[in-house]
């Protein structure tokens, strides 16, 4: 009997060990991780996401891969996540349409942002400028807020698109001074600024990518800065609260999510590495060179501040179609 039960104790010990790496994630991972980006190449939060990925590669030595998911406002590349297997191999890499595109869609959206995710890391966030055509009769912030008070409903602003951060950037100026302005949406980015410079349109909110060249080139001229310092960029730009206005504070977080029931140590694993290559210089200086700012947040701050922020962005939706 005594070696009956050594040998059961054996292999029992011998199936515990078998099954640590699916229940610790020892061996994880086993096979190339896939990041789903839902928006297009090019943009802030993909190349910000290629970045990770390359450092991801390297310290989980294992392929970590950037899959391009763009459509609906970023719902489709989220669904995609949000549907796939809860193991760690599928992630999603996003920004503030995550939370707000689904306000904007006709028809139901097919997942919950906050409550089919497991946030892993916020990383950076990217702020907006305010830019108006280099020759506008605006030439401070205080200016158009004054016309827009004059002329309530008369001053027009181009965004990106309804639900889009660039759209989201004017309800909350226009909440904070009580003006109102006529939205002008259009289908990205770079058509809302061409029709600014062609004075078509009286302004438009952008991050750095669309603005920064076109005020270098004085095609356009930036008020304002909605970051909480001035862009090195544009260093003449003055911040929100250098003109007065400290409240008007607006960016577009860049994190990483996993689907909801995938397991606590890889959850945990991916956010360690994630917020450690956050803190490298490396990515400080990738940060810089895109206008972009370090803002770190780990899976537990993450996870508390997911749905706040989802709350402040539902009553920024609405109060767009009140407007």
């Amino acid at each position: 009997m005594t070696g009956r039960r050594d040998f059961l104790r054996s292999m029992a010990s011998l199936g515990a060990v078998a099954c640590a790496p699916a229940v610790f994630g020892e061996q994880y991972p086993s096979r190339p991780i896939r990041i789903i980006v839902p928006a297009s190449a090019g943009t802030a939060v993909d190349v910000t996401a290629r970045f990770v990925a390359e450092a991801l590669s390297k310290s989980l030595k294992s392929p970590v891969m950037v899959d391009n998911r763009a459509g609906a406002g970023g719902l489709i590349g989220a669904e995609a996540v949000a549907k796939s297997p809860a193991d760690g191999y599928t992630l999603l890499f996003a920004g503030i349409p995550h939370l707000t595109t689904r306000w904007f869609v006709d028809g139901p959206v097919n997942f919950d942002p906050v409550k089919d995710f497991a946030p892993l890391a916020r990383l950076s966030s990217s702020a907006l400028c305010l830019a108006v055509k280099a020759d506008s009769p605006y030439r401070t912030l205080e200016e158009l807020v004054a016309a827009m008070k004059r002329k309530p409903g008369d001053i027009t602003y181009a965004s990106g698109g309804a639900g889009s951060t660039s759209h989201l950037c004017t309800v909350v100026l226009n909440d904070l001074t009580k003006t109102r302005a006529k939205h002008i949406p259009y289908k990205g980015n770079s058509p809302a600024v061409t029709d600014v410079i062609a004075g078509q349109v009286d302004f438009t909110c952008q991050g750095a990518p669309s603005v920064v060249p076109m005020v270098k080139a004085g095609k356009l001229r930036g008020l304002v800065v909605t970051s909480p310092e001035r862009w090195p960029e544009i260093p003449n730009v003055p911040t929100a609260a250098q003109v007065g206005l400290p409240g008007f504070k607006v960016s577009s977080w860049m994190g990483a999510l996993a689907p909801v029931q995938t397991p606590a140590p890889i959850v945990e694993r991916l956010s360690e590495e994630l917020v450690r290559i956050a803190r490298t210089p490396a990515f400080k200086d990738f940060c810089a060179r895109q206008s972009t700012y370090v803002d770190i947040a780990d899976r537990r701050q993450f996870l508390v501040e997911l749905p706040q922020e989802d709350a402040h962005w539902k009553r920024i939706a609405q109060l767009s179609k009140e407007s």
